[in-house]
């Protein structure tokens, strides 16, 4: 308390750097001053600290007092303005009600919104599926026209099919018809069980019954159709003589019959025959023929083949 540094070991108290016995004497008698001292400033420290101690005490009850006071005020402060803030109040209770309502309201628009977006997307997808069962049930009509179609074209191509074959006066001929899967019969068998000639017969009967329709009904068809070797196996050309169909059959009755239906189709259908012995009533619609032979051009369609074949034309 007196801002003099103590020293550590133990013995007297020596103040400053005198070591002689007077100044020792005279330290102890400053040090004896500093403790009376000390002991006044404790003992008015004390006093002060009670006093404090009392006053502290008188501060609390009019603390208390003053907080009844308060609470008195507050209650008179609110018995005077309450007529005035009491409508505010309610209005603020009111708005803030109000709020409430207009934020349920809006979470219920929301989720209608949402609601509806989902409704409106799932009516799309019944719309587009309402429009492809509508155009299915169309085309499944379509399928049973076409179906009807189908089956009406099969019986004419059968209907002609028959009426060649009893022009090109077919021997035996019987039950010619043409299955729903195009398959030409006659005398109740497929052609594939017929003789060599007669196969010729009628698949040329099945190829110009098929050509005549689709030309006669204007249906889809490129208006022209290629025959090769319509002799073969009945008297010339490559393959078997079939005798029986050949002693029968005139091929002159074949291109009779073409010549008379081209005559009444004008620019609507055209044929390309190649035959290698057409008949005197073909002359005139040889267009092109060739010699097969190397010496007497020209040698054949194809200019480079040089194989050995009769002579023949190409119509």
């Amino acid at each position: 308390m007196c801002s003099h540094d103590l020293p550590d070991a133990d013995g007297a108290l020596t103040l400053g750097d005198a070591d002689t016995s007077s100044q020792a004497e005279g330290n102890r008698v400053n040090v004896a001053a500093e403790i009376r001292s000390t002991k006044a400033r404790l003992k008015e420290i004390t006093n002060y600290i009670e006093d404090l101690d009392e006053a502290l005490a008188t501060l609390k009850l009019q603390a208390e007092e003053a907080a009844v006071v308060e609470e008195q005020a507050a209650a008179a402060l609110d018995e005077a303005t309450s007529p005035s803030v009491s409508p505010f109040l309610v209005a603020r209770d009111d708005l803030h009600r109000r709020r409430e309502q207009v934020l349920r309201l809006i979470d219920q628009a929301e989720s209608t919104a949402r609601l509806q977006e989902g409704l409106a997307k799932r009516a799309a997808v019944v719309e587009r599926h309402e429009a492809q069962i509508a155009r299915l049930k169309e085309e499944l009509e379509q399928l049973g026209d076409a179906t009807y179609d189908r089956d009406r074209i099969i019986a004419q191509v059968s209907s002609r099919y028959g009426d060649l074959l009893r022009e090109w006066r077919y021997p035996k001929l019987s039950q010619p018809f043409i299955k729903p899967d195009l398959t030409p019969f006659v005398r109740g068998e497929p052609y594939q069980e017929a003789s060599s000639g007669a196969r010729t017969l009628l698949t040329l009967a099945w190829q110009l019954a098929v050509f005549e329709i689709a030309v006669e009904t204007s249906a889809a068809h490129p208006g022209f159709l290629m025959i090769d070797s319509p002799q073969k196996n009945l008297g010339h050309g490559v393959g078997t003589l079939d005798a029986v169909i050949a002693d029968a059959v005139a091929i002159d009755d074949f291109y009779h019959h073409l010549s008379v239906w081209l005559a009444d189709r004008g620019a609507k259908a055209q044929l390309i025959i190649v035959d290698n012995s057409p008949p005197l009533l073909a002359e005139g619609s040889v267009v092109a023929r060739y010699s097969r032979n190397e010496d007497q051009p020209p040698y054949g369609l194809i200019e480079d083949e040089t194989s050995a074949e009769p002579e023949g034309a190409r119509q």
